[in-house]
């Protein structure tokens, strides 16, 4: 898919637009770049790019206002935002007016490959045509009951046919929201839940590149590989339910960030967590942490 993709990188440090410009070009993607605010919107009408990647701190308009203008023009486009310690407010900011992610200074290669994913299983869900029921018929209640193996892989896949199924995709900027929760929160099942991955083992994985190595270990010890993940939906009229519920030992979820303060927006852990939370209506966990549940509405027809 990426290549056929564009996307427009705006930032006023030109070592950045250069240096992220070259991780972009070698993973496939068409790019463009501006220096600021103001050219980056020009940029944006002129080429129509598929999906935006802006500095939260520019001159001549900054990154907030950037992707709160493009989510005006053009509700479906993809948007992540870049951020150093100093700006998490704006960027909390940002992320509840509907910005798909967030990646911080210094960019690390795998926040910007996480990012580019993001933005491209948004993309895909914006792109794919969902079809309402005849105003006549309405769903009032349905469930749905999944058992799912330890395979991240199957993920993405699963969560597009998901959506289909809950009859999500007629409305596109829900659909990205419950597939950004959907994708994060069953990663963490897995990853930290049936896998027992903890954050700081995650984090030294990732700064030194074998986090692939270490989760296929892991799901080949015998005491972990028979562990599933049990993914239960009811949807009553317009209210999705959702609960994810997975084999670990569970975790203190009571430590996770809050995502209403900004100060803890750049934390090492909870992203994942924090993202979900700022998609969805209402988020919840058991008391042990290896069930979480949440629920959001779907737009009346």
């Amino acid at each position: 898919m990426k290549q056929s993709l564009k996307v427009l990188l705006i930032d006023d440090e030109a070592l950045v637009r250069d240096e992220l410009g070259g991780l972009l070009m070698d993973e496939g993607y068409q790019l463009m770049t501006a220096p600021d605010g103001e050219s980056g919107l020009a940029s944006f009408r002129d080429n129509a790019p598929d999906m935006v990647i802006t500095d939260v701190r520019m001159p001549r308009r900054d990154g907030l206002s950037v992707a709160m203008t493009i989510r005006q023009q053009a509700p479906t486009t993809p948007i992540t935002v870049i951020t150093g310690h100093g700006n998490e407010a704006m960027v909390l900011e940002a992320l509840r007016a509907g910005v798909t992610d967030f990646i911080k200074k210094p960019v690390r290669f795998e926040d910007l490959i996480n990012a580019l994913e993001r933005m491209e299983a948004a993309l895909r869900l914006a792109r794919t045509q969902g079809a309402d029921l005849p105003a006549a018929v309405s769903v009032k209640e349905r469930t749905w009951v999944y058992e799912l193996e330890n395979d991240l892989s199957a993920i993405p896949l699963f969560v597009d046919v998901l959506l289909r199924e809950v009859g999500a995709l007629a409305h596109p900027r829900v659909a990205s929201e419950l597939s950004l929760a959907l994708r994060e929160l069953l990663i963490n099942a897995i990853e930290h839940g049936n896998l027992q991955l903890t954050y700081e083992e995650k984090s030294h994985a990732l700064e030194i590149g074998n986090l692939s190595r270490i989760i296929e270990e892991r799901r080949l010890q015998p005491t972990l590989k028979q562990r599933k993940t049990i993914l239960r939906i009811a949807r009553r009229g317009p209210s999705l339910s959702v609960r994810i519920i997975d084999e670990g030992n569970g975790f203190d979820w009571k430590s996770l960030p809050d995502p209403t303060e900004p100060s803890y927006l750049l934390a090492e852990h909870g992203r994942g967590v924090l993202l979900a939370r700022l998609a969805v209506d209402e988020l919840s966990y058991n008391e042990i942490g290896n069930e979480v549940t949440f629920t959001k509405l779907l737009p009346e027809a």
